[in-house]
């Protein structure tokens, strides 16, 4: 067994990690000296967070920069409070949110370049901080890799140490309880007794375990929940950390929607899909407004409550034909489809089974590719009859939603898509009121997902992990999402960039916490 010895010790070196590694040394070298190390079962940093793109901060100087003053620290705390319906530590929301501008100062002094602020969706705030890609002028995908990149080079130039493709298998205590060190293996299959005083876990929650998805949300992951599946995210940190007495917390998703095998493939048959139209389940009726179709988070929450964890949205080829002339309804950033130039050409490849070159998040899909699998999630129908007997849609009351639908939409010969009536059943703006007259009918099924779980290790605002009698496990601490009950029942997209931000600053504070601990006199040494 190989020995080793550290001050730190931070498990994982995804976004949470390399954020806490790097803190960990910048606060060891200025107080003296000493040494952090990361363990990291993959061969590279930055995890999920490499997929991602921008993170939330409030009062930055970007903001002021672009004039977005209207939307302060305080503002945010209360908003976010009264979103959670006060159901989050109140402690540790207000450390992030007013740190977070200084976040942003301190990625800026390690070489890390932003784009600007931006929104998630019509409502949301502008709190997207976006990470430039070198050589873009524009919102990339991955771009956040560019800033976990960096921060790695930095956390090494000032003398951190980061042990990749070996993963910690047990986190070792003391007689009174305090942590002591780690045991991890190497690529070799060599054990690794590394010592320290502190250790940060920082393994990114369970979303890649879906026995552990049901277990402790009760879905059935390909089923009725179609999160991403990130390689590595099996729920590694909180098995070990409850081993030696952290509380359990609730483990939660950050739940979304998406059109399986379609959204971040065939990106403009699922933005077609995210348009606020016509949605049904299988009765066939309508459940929710479908004007807030661009909250993915109010959205994947509506389908939960769906018999299958389901919705259709229902348009038709004038709905297509007026969105190829007039624009879309919505455009985000995140999915970058801003016109229907591609429509024809991937309508013909997903329908004829052709390959399309994919990008981004679309990697994160595997094992849920309708093309491969046989389960179609998009369709194109000639007649109603044809869509309920291939969808499982109940046509007699489709038949009257649509009529009831159109009614709605007040169809009159000045517009024929009726873009000028009222919704009286879930009060949608009149302007996305679109009647679904004769076919054919393009149809996207939705199913709940989300970009991973978020919770399970109950913490304090200073990222000490706590035991079931919630005081502090002594040198435990955790970050990011294995301890994100912050977000409570709902993720709050309003805010975007929040889990990245999350990440970042958790990171940030269970490294300060960490090393202060070391000189405070609630320290117990790790060989008593």
């Amino acid at each position: 067994m190989q020995k080793m010895e550290a001050d730190v010790v931070v498990v994982a070196c995804g976004m949470s990690g390399l954020a806490a590694l790097t803190q960990a040394q910048e606060s060891l070298n200025a107080t003296g000296g000493g040494k952090a190390i990361a363990f990291e079962k993959s061969n590279t940093s930055g995890g999920a967070a490499n997929m991602g793109m921008a993170l939330l901060a409030f009062e930055s100087q970007l903001q002021k920069e672009q004039m977005y003053n209207d939307f302060t620290k305080d503002d945010a705390f209360n908003f976010f409070m009264n979103y959670v319906h006060w159901r989050s530590d109140a402690k540790l929301v207000r450390r992030w949110f007013n740190q977070s501008s200084e976040t942003i100062e301190w990625l800026q002094e390690k070489g890390v370049e932003f784009l600007g602020v931006f929104k998630y969706f019509k409502d949301s705030h502008a709190t997207q901080h976006m990470v430039k890609a070198p050589g873009s002028n524009k919102p990339s995908e991955r771009s956040a890799s560019f800033m976990n990149k960096r921060l790695t080079e930095y956390a090494l130039e000032i003398g951190a140490e980061i042990k990749f493709n070996t993963p910690v298998k047990e986190i070792l205590t003391g007689s009174k309880g305090q942590v002591r060190g780690v045991i991890a293996v190497d690529e070799n299959g060599e054990e690794i007794e590394c010592l320290c005083n502190c250790v940060i876990v920082a393994t990114g929650g369970i979303g890649n375990n879906v026995d552990m998805i049901e277990q402790y949300m009760g879905w059935k992951w390909g089923v009725d929940m179609f999160t991403f599946r990130i390689p590595g995210i099996d729920g590694d940190g909180l098995n070990m950390a409850w081993k030696i007495g952290a509380r359990k917390a609730k483990v939660n998703m950050e739940v979304t929607y998406n059109t399986p095998g379609t959204t971040d493939i065939f990106k403009t048959l699922s933005e077609l899909g995210r348009q606020p139209n016509l949605m049904v389940n299988l009765h066939g009726k309508r459940f929710l407004n479908e004007e807030v179709m661009d909250n993915t988070t109010y959205t994947g929450n509506s389908l939960l409550l769906q018999k299958g964890h389901m919705g259709f949205t229902i348009v038709t080829e004038e709905i297509v034909d007026y969105y190829k002339e007039h624009g879309l309804d919505y455009i985000t950033y995140h999915h970058g489809i801003t016109h229907m130039d591609k429509w024809d050409e991937e309508l013909d490849a997903y329908l004829n089974h052709k390959g399309i070159e994919a990008s981004g998040l679309s990697m994160l899909h595997d094992g849920k590719d309708d093309q491969d699998s046989g389960q179609t999630n998009f369709w194109k129908f000639e007649t109603i009859d044809e869509l309920c007997k291939e969808t499982g849609i109940d046509q007699e009351n489709l038949e009257k939603t649509i009529a009831e639908y159109n009614e709605m939409c007040n169809v009159s010969e000045e517009h024929p898509l009726g873009i000028r009536g009222y919704d009286w059943q879930f009060t949608k703006d009149h302007r996305f009121l679109k009647a679904i007259n004769q076919g054919p009918y393009y149809v996207a099924r939705h199913m709940p997902g989300g970009y991973g779980s978020l919770g399970g290790l109950e913490v304090s605002e200073n990222m000490e992990v706590l035991s079931d009698d919630m005081e502090p496990v002594p040198g435990l601490y955790a970050c990011g999402n294995d301890t994100a009950t912050v977000f409570s029942d709902s993720y709050c997209f309003f805010n975007p960039g929040s889990t990245m931000s999350y990440a970042i600053n958790s990171g940030r504070i269970a490294a300060m916490e960490s090393v202060k601990y070391m000189d405070s006199d609630k320290f117990i040494d790790p060989e008593d």
